[in-house]
């Protein structure tokens, strides 16, 4: 028994030993060639796929971070609001408020699978706001405008990480402040800048409401959809338009430590702390359109990512089988001295393995250099109005770079070893005859 577990280790062993050698004697001629070839192949493949989901991520994380900035994750309103920007006023409850700001994280028992449920984090922030729409007037010009009215315990580096020139709004206790935060699109529209004066006309009860305003900020979101509509004042500018009284909001934003638990967390407000006639939802069900976008790059990354992998198994098999007929002689002589066809299927197995874990190294350092000169240089330029971002983002996953190269190497490694079985059907007396 010892003697055929020290044969089978030999032959084991011999297998790398021989694959080692080869690859030692393979660095010139035409073999050398093809080995240089399948390197930048199997580092240029995973160069796409690494660019490719770092910079998906980047593009979802940063226009994510956007839209929640703007809104907020979670909603609550009032359950006769059928139309996004409809103004149903509901009641502000500072002890509502204080209620849903003090859940922290979760974890829920799920009674029909018996599974836990946890969130990742609780409740950050939650502040009030307003709605109006109005009619930006200046020399003649007329813009429509939605004004979005924010109070006091609105958290002032939501909107701060958007302004591009100015101050945030400062809130008076008694009067109303008529600073106003416009988008730069708008202010380039209405040929305004900081601290110049412009008149907004409201409806109110059939008439025309003008308020005179001194522009305080400008913001940039990158949004258009957002620049071209909002602009930012007093809640208590909004109030009066509407005949609302100081304690009259159109809603709460309510902003969370992970943009993940959105929608635990709105099952959760609505079910355990919302009284009759409010309602809440996650931004992602109340302005899909931009999440669907985003959810398509997944779409694209997996096809890029695939397709690449596929190039990678077509350039190994291809490698293997000329590293086949270039050693057919090699083989014969292995066969006629006794090697079984798995231990010589081996030694091509090891050699092309070494020639794709080199590849994929060279892959790798190729791969983070392009992304740390693009998130520090900002070479690549976008167009923001199709884009929404002005630069190529690039936001860099361990955990998914990981993966990736995990799954290019056993799926690649697998299918290798489809094209060592042609060493099964070579003869060592029709290879050694020629010689």
């Amino acid at each position: 028994m010892y003697d055929i577990c020290a044969y089978l280790s030999h032959r084991m062993n011999s297998s790398l030993y021989i694959a080692k050698r080869l690859i030692e004697k393979s660095s010139s001629g035409f073999t050398s060639i093809i080995i240089k070839i399948a390197y930048a192949t199997v580092a240029l493949g995973l160069v796409v796929m690494l660019c490719a989901n770092s910079v998906i991520n980047g593009f979802q994380n940063e226009i994510s971070d956007k839209i929640f900035g703007f809104w907020g994750h979670i909603h609550i309103n009032d359950t006769k609001i059928t139309r996004s920007f409809e103004s149903i006023p509901i009641k502000k409850d500072p002890a509502l408020m204080d209620s849903i700001m003090n859940i922290g994280k979760l974890e829920l028992h799920d009674n029909l699978t018996g599974e836990t449920i946890s969130t990742k984090g609780g409740v950050k922030h939650v502040q009030s706001y307003a709605f109006c729409p109005g009619v930006l007037n200046r020399k003649k010009v007329f813009e429509g405008i939605l004004l979005k009215g924010i109070a006091d315990d609105s958290d002032e580096s939501r909107l701060k990480q958007f302004l591009q020139e100015g101050e945030l709004i400062s809130f008076n206790d008694s009067t109303e402040s008529r600073q106003l935060i416009i988008s730069e699109q708008t202010a380039k529209r209405m040929e305004v800048a900081l601290n110049d004066k412009l008149i907004i006309n409201f409806a109110k009860d059939r008439k025309v409401l003008k308020k005179q305003f001194t522009i305080g900020g400008i913001y940039k979101t990158g949004l258009e959809e957002y620049d071209k509509k909002f602009a930012f004042c007093d809640q208590k500018v909004v109030q009066d338009v509407l005949g609302w009284d100081e304690s009259q909001i159109t809603g709460y934003e309510v902003f969370l430590d992970d943009i993940n638990d959105a929608p635990i967390m709105s099952d959760v407000i609505y079910n355990e702390y919302l009284p009759t006639g409010l309602f809440s939802e996650t931004i992602q069900e109340k302005r899909p359109n931009i999440f669907e976008w985003l959810d398509l790059l997944n779409i694209n990354e997996r096809i890029i990512i695939m397709l690449m992998i596929l190039v990678s198994i077509i350039n190994m098999a291809t490698v293997i089988l000329i590293f086949i007929l270039d050693r057919s002689h090699m083989i014969g002589v292995l066969k006629s001295v006794g090697y079984k066809n798995w231990p010589v299927r081996k030694i091509f197995l090891y050699q092309s393995i070494y020639v794709l874990l080199r590849g994929i190294i060279y892959g790798n350092v190729i791969a983070f250099l392009l992304l740390f000169i693009q998130k520090y240089g900002e070479v690549i330029k976008l167009n923001e109005a199709s884009y929404y971002l002005s630069v190529a983002p690039v936001s860099f996953s361990l955990w998914q770079v990981i993966l990736i190269n995990v799954i290019v190497i056993v799926v690649t490694s697998i299918s290798m070893i489809l094209p060592t079985y042609i060493i099964t059907k070579i003869k060592p007396i029709k290879v050694l005859e020629f010689v």
